[in-house]
């Protein structure tokens, strides 16, 4: 049963070729190395939901400066079927499809170059279904409804399905809960009322068949935590949860700590002030999907 639920995702590459290849330069004639400069960097700081793709350039403006130049450039972005914890460069995850119910979102970026160097200034993005549920009602009447991600049922489905995970995994440590990353639902016929949650969990500190319930564990940090991307069905006249799919990723960082030091603990992005500042500051909430953040954000010093 395990080796049905695991799918070991092997692909932690280092370099992200195809994406930072090309220098950024102050050539307005050729503006896709910044355009993916600034696509990477998004993704790089988006913290919770999946990482976006490059739709269409709307527009760049190039503005020469002595020894440099700034770059503004307006985007569409489309969502992908890769977490940001999927070790994938983005340019190799595919877009997520219409029915999947993904996100899209219009994105300013501003760079500056300097020889040979270019960094981000800022980054400010509008974030919102692909669709509305009424536009895919319209569309595709059969398709899924898009839910909040603190809708109740879906919550309680992906309880029930963190359990099953740790009840039928092989890995020595507990998981919890990093996020819940989409939940949509529907209607079978002969089978009745569907959710659908797609979820992350992250590696805990507590070794498994220990005496501590798996929901008080701490998390490891990012970099030192497998982590693992499921999807599921929960029915709702039965409360049972389907089968798991899901995707192992390894951990970034595997060196051995000192001897005598503990591994270290993290908590999640969306309780932390990072993720407070973030909320503050989106101009629009949409409840049903992870957004992204502005870029640079302002987390009080007392706080970080």
């Amino acid at each position: 049963m395990v080796a049905h639920l695991l799918a070991v995702l092997l692909c932690c590459a280092a370099a992200v070729p195809g994406l930072l290849g090309a220098a950024v330069t102050c050539d307005a004639g050729d503006v896709t190395a910044a355009v993916n400069f600034a696509v990477h960097h998004i993704n790089e700081h988006h913290k919770h939901g999946f990482k976006f793709k490059l739709l269409e350039v709307q527009s760049s403006t190039y503005e020469q400066g002595e020894g440099g130049c700034s770059i503004d450039i307006n985007m569409n972005l489309m969502q992908s079927q890769c977490h940001v914890t999927n070790p994938k460069p983005e340019d190799q995850c595919e877009f997520m499809m219409q029915s999947e119910r993904g996100a899209v979102a219009t994105c300013n970026a501003k760079l500056y170059v300097m020889g040979v160097e270019a960094r981000v200034i800022s980054h400010n993005c509008i974030t919102k279904p692909e669709l509305t549920n009424a536009e895919m009602m319209a569309d595709c009447p059969d398709c899924p409804t898009l839910l909040p991600l603190n809708d109740m049922t879906g919550v309680q489905a992906v309880r029930e399905a963190v359990k099953k995970f740790n009840l039928e995994s092989n890995h020595q440590n507990y998981f919890a809960l990093m996020e819940i990353s989409l939940l949509t639902s529907g209607y079978i016929p002969s089978v009745g009322m569907i959710t659908w949650p797609k979820f992350v969990l992250v590696e805990t500190v507590c070794p498994k068949h220990s005496r501590i319930v798996p929901e008080a564990c701490s998390p490891r940090c990012p970099d030192r935590a497998h982590h693992v991307f499921c999807k599921t069905s929960y029915s709702h006249g039965t409360a049972q949860v389907g089968e798991l799919q899901c995707e192992l990723y390894l951990p970034r960082n595997t060196d051995p700590l000192p001897i005598g030091v503990q591994e270290p603990t993290c908590g999640s992005f969306h309780d932390s002030p990072e993720g407070a500042a973030c909320t503050a500051l989106l101009t629009t909430h949409e409840p049903a999907i992870h957004q992204i953040c502005p870029f640079p954000l302002a987390v009080p010093l007392q706080q970080a």
